[in-house]
């Protein structure tokens, strides 16, 4: 089953404008292909406005970037799906990875908006200023987006949703801990 230009689209509106009817929407063509399209897309934006704002478009440079900055977004992406995934066999929640990586390659939609606040850091302190206030605004807003997606593929509370983000962060914290404490024994026991 394919999704039309005009379904496709109104998926794009929906998430901007009205997130409600996109991500509670029972009758959502899921499509694999079209998430990686929109990744893909999304990253090419973002990098090329980047490249713009930075002023360093030069040709074969430019697009070897470019081929990075989408692989590794790819990357990301599939690895945080998967890390979702993990966590919601945690909490023996079935999982459904196909909606899952749909609903947040649509959630992503709003970093195509960096690429504006990259030009506006460019103009002055006042610029400079505007452009973190609206960055931190528009990391809120995706936060919320992949919130929505993860409560609505594991039919969960949006509370909970947030927690479900918020755990993988946290488990960081001890893991980080480990490695500086093991780290720090063996440069300890070689010294002797």
């Amino acid at each position: 089953m394919g999704i039309t230009t005009e379904e496709f689209f109104q998926n794009i509106y929906n998430v901007m404008f009205s997130p409600k009817d996109f991500f509670e929407n029972e009758n959502l063509a899921i499509s694999t292909r079209l998430a990686i399209f929109v990744v893909i897309v999304i990253s090419a934006i973002k990098k090329t406005g980047y490249s713009i704002s930075d002023n360093s478009i030069n040709g074969l440079m430019f697009f070897a970037a470019l081929v990075k900055s989408i692989i590794c977004s790819i990357l990301i992406w599939l690895i945080i799906a998967v890390l979702f995934e993990y966590v919601a066999a945690i909490f023996n929640k079935d999982g459904n990875l196909r909606k899952l990586l749909f609903l947040t390659a649509f959630a992503s939609m709003p970093v195509i908006f960096f690429a504006p606040l990259s030009i506006i850091k460019q103009m002055g302190q006042y610029g400079y200023y505007l452009s973190i206030i609206l960055g931190c605004l528009l990391y809120f807003w995706i936060f919320i987006l992949y919130a929505k997606s993860i409560k609505n593929t594991y039919n969960i509370t949006l509370a909970r949703a947030f927690m479900f983000i918020f755990i993988p962060i946290i488990s960081l914290v001890p893991v980080v801990y480990q490695i500086v404490g093991f780290s720090h024994n063996m440069w300890y026991i070689f010294s002797i």
